[in-house]
């Protein structure tokens, strides 16, 4: 069985039938390949949303993995203002030698302070209510973690906060490459 993520009760029965189950988001090759059409389609859902550019706005990505750091490259080359969120010392490093400015961990609430759009990554919740509160009021967050997501959507309701979980973007945005990808790495993995 190939799957995006597997969620636990699928997992119990895939092993009760004997079935072998390969976590198509685990396999390396194909969550970097992923990473590209996932970016632009965090983009597009920004886009459809907010009053102004990417250009010159001012955008924080949360967390600095395989779609963290593509999507930060992109808006960068599109002329957003980027802010990059992460726990590690070298991947705050890495986001400084890429010309983005480095948050760490311990400074998330000031640096969500005044963002346009905030793009997390993070599949814990990161973004809670206390980080929340110190958004601006018109802020966009693009949530693109795996489900649930990193973001306390109720608390950003409650807020008043636009919030969304922008899950399966490769597919929904770019099906023709998302399906390409799949055929460049599934016979391998089949094999």
């Amino acid at each position: 069985l190939f799957i995006g993520t597997v969620q636990p009760a699928v997992a119990r029965a895939a092993r009760a039938h004997g079935v072998r189950v390969v976590e198509v988001a685990t396999v390396e090759a194909i969550a970097i390949a992923n990473s590209v059409p996932t970016a632009e389609g965090a983009v597009l859902v920004a886009l459809e949303r907010l009053p102004v550019t990417i250009h010159g706005a001012a955008a924080l990505v949360v967390g600095f993995g395989r779609c963290g750091t593509t999507l930060a490259r992109l808006l960068a080359a599109m002329g957003a203002r980027v802010g990059v969120a992460a726990r590690s010392a070298s991947d705050l490093a890495w986001a400084e030698a890429m010309g983005l400015v480095p948050w760490p961990w311990a400074k998330l609430a000031e640096a969500v302070a005044e963002q346009d759009v905030i793009f997390n990554t993070v599949p814990a919740l990161v973004l809670e209510r206390g980080v929340l509160a110190c958004t601006r009021a018109d802020v966009l967050i693009v949530d693109i973690a795996s489900a649930p997501g990193g973001t306390d959507f109720t608390a950003a309701r409650e807020l008043g906060r636009e919030a969304v979980l922008a899950l399966g973007l490769p597919g929904k945005g770019a099906p023709l490459t998302a399906g390409r990808l799949l055929a460049r790495y599934l016979p391998g993995l089949i094999q």
